[in-house]
């Protein structure tokens, strides 16, 4: 079994959680990780920024907003925008962590 990390969770002092999907880091991964958001978790869309290199999908779901980026050096990474959506990315997170376990 592969001992590398499917997921992180990267908390900075006075900056909101962000969890990178280590498992899920192309382009394509992020189109499916919306798709399984919308699915699991009734994720609605708020707002997209998409470039040639970088993507910044705002999401709201059960009430928390939060973010799900891409960056081509980075991959892709959930981002609590603000302290009242760490709790839905933090759980979201969780899911993924074990649902990615076993890869």
């Amino acid at each position: 079994m592969n001992s590398q990390k499917k997921v992180s969770f990267l908390k900075k002092p006075g900056r909101p959680l962000e969890v990178n999907i280590c498992a899920i880091p192309d382009w394509e991964g992020f189109d499916k990780l919306i798709k399984f958001l919308e699915i699991e978790y009734s994720a609605e869309i708020l707002g997209r920024a998409d470039g040639p290199d970088a993507r910044r999908w705002f999401l709201k779901v059960s009430g928390q907003e939060f973010e799900l980026r891409h960056d081509d050096l980075y991959g892709n990474y959930l981002f609590a925008s603000t302290k009242s959506g760490e709790p839905i990315v933090e759980e979201i997170g969780l899911d993924l962590e074990r649902r990615l376990a076993n890869l």
